[in-house]
């Protein structure tokens, strides 16, 4: 079942939720497997390119890796530094 976006709520504004897993909470070193186009395009994340870190579900993320899976996708790994 897909979640929906709230009425009036902006595309960056919904949380990001690269695999419709839910988490109730991060902790510093924990990782994330997003789509690079989600993070591209800002889906659900906003940029800090002053600090250079990404911030979403109330969290700060840089990008740690990025892997390519077999459906042609890429994935970057972010980890939470704050």
């Amino acid at each position: 079942m897909q979640r929906r976006r709230p009425v009036g709520w902006a595309h960056y504004n919904y949380p990001m939720d690269g695999f419709r897993v839910v988490r109730e909470s991060w902790h510093i070193g924990d990782t994330w497997e997003v789509e690079a186009s989600r993070i591209d395009r800002q889906i659900g994340v906003e940029y800090d390119s002053y600090r250079r870190v990404y911030l979403a579900d109330g969290r700060e993320w840089t990008i740690a890796g990025q892997i390519a899976r077999d459906d042609g996708k890429k994935y970057y790994i972010l980890e939470c530094i704050a």
